[in-house]
């Protein structure tokens, strides 16, 4: 039987190398060889704990780019013109697989409308497709493997975009904030766009990308005014502060006007604080774009992620500047002091490169 290395997490902090069977190619879908897998905090919040599976093992990676080596015998071609050898990059079919040489896929291109819905143990209806996009030539692969959170943040502002003319705060500047700020600045015609994040360097980058003004979070308190903004779009990972009064969700729901819109994008599973005062008070709307694909089917976001493709072929995100390191995963103690040293890197994107 061939085998192949994946990075499984057996509990919150415990990885391991281990080495499995090579998955058996889906009658209706593919097999690809792991090209480009960048890190995300979703990864992170399950390796600390913030995010739970429904059982261990799992192997992590979910921002994929793979190699088609082999195809189902009843894959649907209509529409997706998918040949060995072409790159593929999904969205969906679960947060797991990604640190792996090799996973399976069963895609819903652009155009098509299929659905093998399940109901998830996460409170939520997922697919066992996923929605993917072909990969041209002129986007390179660490490029491509962007497509993923460029989708995320997409399907996010589009089913909550800002209206015109509004005063907008991206709340953290990670790699989500840089994408859906850029989206926001570039395409939806805004008064302003201004960021917040405790990370100076991080901060520093937003402005070279798309943040009029990027402020530290006492900056923020101190130097902008309550019932400023009209929209807030929140890419915090998980966030536990001992002063409540400097929570940055309930800053951010006192910087909004009365009536402001909140869209929440980062998830965990670890409660967090949220000031139903505020949202009583100056009757905020808190609102996402759901996982659940009932009420987003996976056929749509095949269209999202065609879309997300084309921001990064015309640089609308700056796919290039977010990539901060490579890191072979041959390396596997070096990947694992990645995972462990996360929170406090200045980085932004790293890439984990299974190319030879």
């Amino acid at each position: 039987m061939e085998t192949m290395k994946a990075v499984q997490l057996l509990a919150p902090r415990k990885p391991v190398l281990s080495e499995l069977p090579v998955p058996a190619t889906p009658v209706d879908g593919l097999l690809m060889k792991t090209r480009c897998v960048s890190i995300c905090s979703t990864d992170i919040s399950f390796f600390e704990g913030h995010l739970f599976p429904s059982e261990y093992p799992v192997i992590l990676g979910h921002e994929y780019l793979g190699e088609v080596v082999d195809i189902g015998a009843k894959f649907d071609q209509e529409g997706a013109d998918i040949s060995v050898g072409d790159r593929v990059v999904y969205w969906g079919q679960t947060d797991f697989g990604g640190f792996a040489e090799y996973r399976t896929l069963r895609p819903i291109f652009s155009g098509q409308v299929k659905e093998d819905i399940f109901e998830a143990d996460r409170n939520f209806h997922d697919d066992h497709r996923a929605a993917a996009v072909k990969i041209p030539r002129e986007l390179s692969d660490l490029e491509a493997s962007f497509i993923e959170p460029v989708t995320g943040a997409l399907r996010s502002v589009l089913s909550n975009p800002p209206r015109v003319g509004d005063k907008v705060l991206i709340l953290g500047t990670g790699p989500i904030g840089v994408i859906a700020g850029s989206i926001i600045r570039r395409l939806l015609a805004p008064n302003v766009v201004v960021s917040v994040d405790a990370n100076p360097a991080r901060n520093h980058f937003a402005e070279s990308q798309f943040s009029q003004r990027a402020y530290l979070p006492d900056e923020l308190i101190e130097t902008v005014e309550d019932s400023t903004f009209d929209y807030v779009f929140d890419a915090l990972p998980t966030v536990n502060v001992p002063d409540e009064a400097k929570d940055p969700r309930r800053v951010a729901m006192r910087k909004l006007r009365a009536g402001g819109r909140y869209v929440l994008y980062g998830a965990s599973q670890e409660m967090q604080k949220f000031d139903t005062w505020l949202m009583l008070a100056k009757g905020i709307t808190i609102t996402s774009a759901p996982f659940d694909v009932t009420h987003f089917p996976m056929h749509k976001t095949a269209n999202v992620i065609a879309s997300a493709m084309q921001m990064l072929l015309s640089g609308v995100v700056d796919g290039k500047a977010l990539l901060s390191t490579v890191h072979k995963f041959s390396d596997y103690d070096g990947l694992v002091e990645i995972f462990e040293n996360y929170r406090s890197t200045t980085d932004l994107k790293t890439i984990v490169d299974f190319r030879n």
